[in-house]
């Protein structure tokens, strides 16, 4: 069916079906100008926004609408999680060419939806628009935090250990076999774990409440444009330098193997590729065990990959046999495009 068929009121009717999860704070939500909710006593109001260009961020042939929807909700509950927040409430503004069927643009808000009930996020209002090129997807996300688990980039210390969850360099992966950069086929779950990656993040919103239980957490950052370029924000919020430990960051046996099939290095992918939405944190070094027991003890993957120093040691790589060499700039920027490496 074409949107022409159901018009702008049509479609909003069938996009709103379904979208309060939580109805605790909402007093209204999709239907008139503007949602009204309640905000959670004695807490911060987050609030974020990430916008997808067709084009730019996306391509049709490389991801379906449905992964689009989770994909644009992801990456902003991934910011939440990065602020130590709990996410409760989003805003959806669309863009559609005059051309597309109403199947497709359903279809991307049933990616967002079933993605929005795993963390009990409601839908309460956005905006839908006719693009003249391109499909357009812009989400804004509201959460809370208290005041004693907000996480900022500026809180890291000389000394601090630097950790990631899970690993790296997937998303990466999983873009190159999409683009079909590979040489040779790779088995199956190689191929799906990959893409699964790219397409279908995984925002770390419960781990970072439970890991900052342990009181060891302090400057956090979302891993959406590359280790190298994430850490370097933190760097410079906290007036640090930093120090990797390269053979100690994680890479996974799929993101491996795709490098290899595609001649590229697996540790460009993890510290430039982006969009792995994994954490990454600075702690206090009298705290990491803790850290790493809460981690095996509640199945979030941990590693200690590096140390905080002080500004003026800049950013570095140190190998275990001694070598040590400055860490290039790199990772994704919206007005210079693909940075080094990646």
């Amino acid at each position: 069916m074409r949107l022409g068929e159901i018009g702008e009121m049509g479609l909003i009717k069938l996009l709103s079906r379904d979208t309060i999860l939580s109805p605790a704070g909402v007093r209204v939500g999709i239907g008139d100008d503007t949602a009204v909710l309640e905000p959670g006593e004695n807490r911060l109001l987050l609030a974020t926004v990430d916008m997808l260009l067709e084009g730019e961020h996306f391509l049709p042939e490389t991801i379906t609408p449905r992964a689009l929807g989770h994909k644009a909700l992801a990456v902003n509950l991934s910011d939440i999680a990065a602020m130590g927040g709990v996410a409760r409430h989003a805003l959806v503004a669309i863009g559609i060419p005059a051309d597309r069927e109403v199947e497709e643009i359903e279809a991307i808000y049933a990616g967002m939806k079933e993605l929005a009930g795993q963390y009990g996020v409601n839908i309460v209002g956005g905006d839908t628009v006719r693009s003249p090129r391109g499909l357009v997807v812009s989400v804004t996300v509201l959460g809370e935090v208290e005041e004693e688990n907000l996480t900022l980039r500026s809180a890291a210390r000389v000394g601090d250990k630097i950790l990631v969850t899970g690993d790296l360099g997937k998303s990466q992966a999983g873009l190159a076999l999409l683009l079909g950069k590979t040489k040779h086929p790779l088995p199956e779950a190689v191929a799906r774990e990959a893409t699964e990656a790219h397409c279908y993040p995984r925002p770390r919103l419960r781990e970072i409440r439970t890991l900052l239980a342990t009181g060891a957490v302090r400057a956090v950052n979302d891993i959406s444009d590359g280790l190298a370029k994430d850490l370097g924000e933190i760097a410079e919020s906290s007036g640090v330098g930093a120090e990797l430990w390269p053979e100690e960051i994680p890479i996974s046996g799929a993101t491996r193997a795709v490098a290899a099939a595609a001649g590229e290095d697996p540790l460009a992918y993890a510290l430039y590729g982006g969009e792995d939405f994994e954490l990454l944190f600075t702690a206090d070094p009298q705290g990491v065990e803790a850290l790493l027991a809460c981690g095996q003890r509640e199945g979030i993957p941990l590693k200690v990959i590096g140390e905080v120093k002080p500004a003026a040691a800049g950013l570095t790589l140190r190998w275990r046999d001694g070598r040590v060499q400055a860490l290039r700039p790199g990772g994704w920027d919206h007005f210079q495009g693909q940075g080094e490496g990646r």
